[in-house]
């Protein structure tokens, strides 16, 4: 099995754990368990099924003269545009008013989730797009750790309950999950980007001293 495919897998069941089983249910009454459930999706699942490349396996499977009709819009390629709308996307939804609209109804609850969801799939996406810029991915990162960052403490350090039906301590905890071990995640991407690029960098002046 291709280390493409094992991450799709992986990605595959992060999703499942998030959405499935004990988490899923243990997340209808813990708020800290609803952030654990949103941060599988967000800084785990999306990031692997993006790494597994499922696009480029689709297009394979279709036939040749569909092939080329297959075009990832250059906007999803854009690191900004990716990170943006993450942001968007978990800001709206962490605003209590959204976030306890989306507990009181299915349908945007489900909404929630897409979002969430989606939004981080683009935003990976854009960061592992071929011809990327590493630079601009880089900055990527660590604004979206930067902007995360700020969301989990001040819900870390708020003296009130934001949401109604969450103790304090539970939306400190949940804030928590979202400022440290996901947090994590960012600067460990943006370090592996890095060392590509300089590696490459490296490598292109090595092989440009030598022509000379």
């Amino acid at each position: 099995m291709t280390r493409a495919a094992l991450s799709f897998y992986a990605g595959c069941a992060a999703a499942a754990g998030a959405l499935l089983g004990p988490l899923h249910e243990l997340a209808e009454e813990r708020l800290w368990a609803h952030m654990v459930q949103h941060e599988l999706l967000m800084v785990l699942a999306a990031p692997l099924l993006v790494l597994g490349r499922p696009l480029k396996m689709l297009v394979r499977a279709l036939p040749a003269r569909w092939r080329r009709f297959v075009r990832v819009p250059r906007l999803c390629s854009d690191a900004a545009f990716g990170s943006i709308t993450h942001a968007a996307a978990v800001w709206l939804w962490h605003a209590p008013a959204f976030f306890a609209a989306a507990l009181a109804s299915p349908w945007l609850h489900f909404a929630q989730h897409a979002s969430f969801f989606g939004s981080a799939l683009l935003f990976w996406w854009s960061i592992a797009a071929p011809g990327r810029r590493h630079l601009a991915a880089i900055g990527a990162l660590f604004a979206t750790m930067v902007h995360t960052g700020v969301l989990g403490a001040l819900m870390t350090f708020s003296r009130g309950s934001w949401y109604p039906g969450y103790e304090l301590a539970d939306q400190q905890l949940a804030g928590l999950v979202m400022w440290v071990p996901a947090g994590l995640v960012y600067p460990l991407a943006a370090v592996f980007l890095g060392a590509q690029w300089l590696s490459r960098s490296v490598r292109r002046a090595g092989a440009s001293i030598r022509s000379d």
